[in-house]
């Protein structure tokens, strides 16, 4: 009989372990995918600043320039003419600003 119960509490304590074990990689499995997710969020994030301080400068020379000025940095292109302003990368619109 104390041969048997000694079996059960390892039984009980192996099933324990099993539990914690899969709640901790759980835990591990959400905080990466929460850390990827601010990763994602704030490349975002920094790619509009850059889009918003390129279209910032493309309006500022546009002040001083009459028609229409282009701005190259990096991979980001501002045009600006006086009805509105596009920042693209690789071709596709990052931020447009019209004048209504």
């Amino acid at each position: 009989m104390y041969m048997q119960r000694k079996k059960r509490h390892r039984a009980v304590m192996l099933g324990e372990s099993v539990t914690a074990l899969a709640i901790a990689a759980l835990s591990i499995v959400c905080l990466m995918t929460g850390l990827n997710e601010l990763n994602h969020q704030r490349k975002l994030a920094d790619e509009q600043l850059a889009a918003s301080r390129l279209a910032k400068e493309a309006s500022d020379a546009l002040k001083s320039h009459q028609g229409r000025v282009r701005i190259v940095r990096a991979q980001l292109v501002a045009t600006a003419d006086h009805s509105r302003v596009v920042v693209e990368r690789s071709g596709k619109c990052i931020l447009k600003l019209e004048r209504w």
